[in-house]
């Protein structure tokens, strides 16, 4: 009989401590977006003066830049400097992996030689995106995409925020 209530005890105490136990849920933030990643089938970025036009929904967004960029301090490129609301990036294609050590989550990027990726971004959610991109005034992109967004946790759902963010990949022509 003692054996029984000892296990019933442990039972209850284990249940208790579990039930006590606080998640310390990190700051990390966020916010509704869309993004689209935008590669040649080469790999290869053409070089000249590019304008990204973007219609998102009703809001028309254009963007200038020269590739290749120039650079700032340390010999990183700069950033093309866009209106609010739209962002672009190019540089260096990676691929990424994903580990899980002791409950940590790390991920480890490598640079694929020879290849470039751009990515614009656009704040909020649009229903509809337009994009057109050209190079020295010659169009190299025309798509439009009607995004699914999906819940985006950074820190879990029971931390907050949550976002909702959208993803498609395009290829220039």
């Amino acid at each position: 009989m003692r054996s029984g209530l000892f296990l019933i005890g442990t039972f209850v105490f284990a249940a208790a401590a579990q039930a006590c136990a606080v998640k310390s849920c990190t700051l990390i933030g966020c916010q509704d977006q869309f993004s689209a990643t935008v590669r040649r089938a080469d790999g290869t970025f053409p070089s000249g003066t590019h304008r990204i036009e973007i219609l998102a929904d009703t809001t028309d967004l254009t963007c200038t830049f020269t590739y290749p960029l120039g650079t700032v301090a340390g010999d990183v490129a700069a950033a093309p400097q866009c209106p609010s609301g739209l962002s672009v990036t190019v540089g260096q294609d990676q691929v990424c992996t994903q580990t899980t050590e002791n409950g940590v989550v790390s991920y480890m990027c490598q640079p694929i030689p020879g290849q470039v990726l751009e990515t614009i971004l656009l704040a909020g959610r649009p229903g509809e995106v337009h994009a057109r991109q050209y190079v020295d005034d010659m169009p190299i992109l025309d798509v439009a995409a009607a995004p699914s967004y999906r819940d985006y946790a950074p820190n879990g759902t029971e931390c907050g925020p949550i976002c909702r963010q959208a993803a498609v990949s395009w290829t220039l022509n």
